[in-house]
């Protein structure tokens, strides 16, 4: 008997230990969309996306398969998730966290819409009302350049054209886009210090420069004071002679 409950001792005690790791193990990776063309596949086969994801969120990794990443992708803040494929490419780990991963982006139809169920916009799923909330989650344009939006309402999924909704906008995602480079700023080149003489060293220029013009002028006044004057007795008059 104590042998069993020693041995049920060891094992709780195992348990408690290694709970810890497997709850790291299990610490899910988010990696994130860092421009407007990562498609959204329903499979890893698939030639057409199901839309394009936006710009700055995350997709949460299930799974890998060849060059593609499995993904979950929203089923938070009242939206319904979805699971699909994202080129391995596509998509970098800048390792931050978030409270939200993804987009919270509710529109509004301006008029009488159509939800589709193809992309081809062919086969209709229902009629929506105007001033009904739709909620997003991504893009996708048309070979005629026709902007639609992947979207859910009352839990179908589909298409509705631009033109049938209201004017809005997806904000960028709170983490910073540590993706992006940053631009290397210029070196500065230093500056060569101006020497400035110090005040003895003006004052023994000047002092030189009185002195070379005191001197300047002794040798004048010199030169002035020795110059030989004419004798009159080396000049005689005619009339010295008779």
């Amino acid at each position: 008997m104590k042998k069993f409950i020693l041995f049920l001792l060891i094992g709780f005690t195992a348990i408690a230990i290694l709970t810890p790791i497997n709850k790291a193990n299990a610490q899910s990776q988010y990696l994130r969309v860092i421009d407007d063309n990562t498609p959204f596949y329903t499979n890893e086969f698939s030639s057409s996306p199901l839309f394009y994801l936006p710009y700055s969120y995350y997709v949460k990794v299930i799974g890998e398969n060849g060059d593609f990443y499995h993904v979950e992708y929203c089923g938070e803040n009242g939206i319904n998730g979805l699971d699909g494929f994202v080129p391995k490419t596509k998509l970098f780990d800048d390792s931050q966290s978030s409270s939200s991963y993804y987009p919270n982006v509710t529109i509004t139809t301006s008029s009488n819409a159509v939800l589709y169920a193809d992309s081809s916009l062919l086969n209709s799923i229902q009629y929506i009302f105007p001033d009904r909330e739709v909620k997003y989650y991504g893009s996708l344009y048309q070979a005629d350049n026709t902007l639609i939006y992947f979207v859910s309402y009352n839990d179908k999924l589909g298409y509705i054209k631009e033109s049938a909704l209201l004017p809005f906008e997806i904000p960028l995602h709170p983490n910073p886009l540590t993706f992006l480079d940053t631009p290397e700023e210029p070196e500065e080149t230093p500056e060569t210090p101006e020497i400035k003489p110090s005040a003895d060293v003006s004052s023994i220029k000047i002092a030189i420069i009185v002195s070379l013009s005191f001197a300047g002028l002794f040798a004048i006044f010199i030169a002035f004071k020795n110059k030989p004057t004419k004798s009159n007795s080396s000049y005689y008059e005619e009339t010295d002679y008779e």
